[in-house]
């Protein structure tokens, strides 16, 4: 492999910003862009870091335990709560999935804080959707924090 290479899930390209200057630029890791579909005249768009963060933490949110077939671990079990009373024993249930789940699957970020609040007209006896919020940082930088939030129902 040439020595101004860099590498990526689509394979080699050329990396135009070699210099000669004591720093090392910070690799850009690529991913594939979710959901999936027709975007920018492309099926298979990519993304990166920020983006790619945001779209593995949503995936993981969204999907229930054993719906991924080798991964049957993945996921938070997130509908299960929905009829749930609202207090604090399901709210920290909620987020310890949700931390459990995030450290075992989300490389490349920590997690900063989890919040979990019911979302529309509910009593306090359960309802049917949960707002989720996590507020993340990456890595590379952890003073850029940035929110990724879902709705269950």
């Amino acid at each position: 492999m040439a020595a101004n290479t860099t590498v990526n899930i689509y394979g080699t390209e050329p990396y135009k910003g070699l210099t000669n200057s004591s720093k090392s630029p910070t690799p850009e890791v690529f991913g594939l862009s979710f959901p999936l579909g027709l975007k920018n005249g492309n099926y298979f768009s990519k993304s990166s870091n920020i983006e790619k963060i945001k779209h593995a933490i949503r995936q993981l949110l969204l999907t229930e335990k054993g719906e991924r077939l080798m991964l049957p671990n993945f996921g938070c079990n997130l509908k299960k709560y929905l009829f749930q009373p609202l207090d604090e024993t399901t709210f920290d249930d909620i987020k310890q999935e949700i931390v459990t789940s995030f450290s075992n699957y989300i490389f490349g970020a920590t997690l900063r804080r989890v919040s979990v609040v019911p979302y529309g007209d509910a009593g306090p006896m359960g309802g049917n959707s949960l707002s989720v919020t996590l507020i993340v940082s990456l890595n590379t930088d952890l003073s850029n924090m940035f929110d990724v939030g879902v709705v269950i129902s």
